[in-house]
């Protein structure tokens, strides 16, 4: 096969995985009560204290708008507080309540089952170089996607 050939096909069998696992991550979240990304954004607030929605929107790379969205219904969910920033009434904070805290475990129970389920049968050479690999992939993606927005 072509070199060409070779990456459009890494490219769409990595499209296809991806795909599997965001369907089965949402169901595993949805048993918790998680939509997927809000495991993420729950994750970035754990130990980290107080975070700005623009600052949750860059770490998570996605829109102000999505983080919004997100942030509305995990705080009407009771998972996160939001206040006005001491010293800047406009800009709010945010920060994990104690149910999202308590969360974090199920939340952390369904990444470990689907990295089970992902992963099954790789050897620990195999996981480091998938890991390396992906980890390359990510990068190259975000890039082109920053140059884009």
């Amino acid at each position: 096969m072509a070199p060409d050939d070779l990456r459009s096909e890494a490219v769409l069998m990595l499209v296809e995985a991806a795909k599997l696992c965001r369907a089965l991550l949402g169901i595993e979240l949805a048993e918790i009560g998680i939509h997927p990304g809000q495991d993420k954004l729950l994750r970035a607030l754990y130990g980290n204290g107080e975070h700005s929605p623009s600052s949750l929107s860059k770490e998570l790379r996605v829109r102000p708008p999505t983080v919004s969205k997100m942030l509305e219904r995990l705080e009407a969910g009771g998972l996160i507080e939001r206040d006005s920033h001491r010293s800047d009434h406009r800009r709010s904070i945010v920060r994990l309540s104690r149910d999202g805290e308590a969360t974090l475990d199920a939340i952390d129970a369904v990444w470990k089952r689907l990295a089970e389920i992902a992963t099954r049968d790789f050897s620990p050479e195999t996981l480091r170089s998938a890991a390396a690999i992906l980890g390359q992939m990510e990068e190259n993606l975000a890039t082109a996607l920053h140059r884009l927005r």
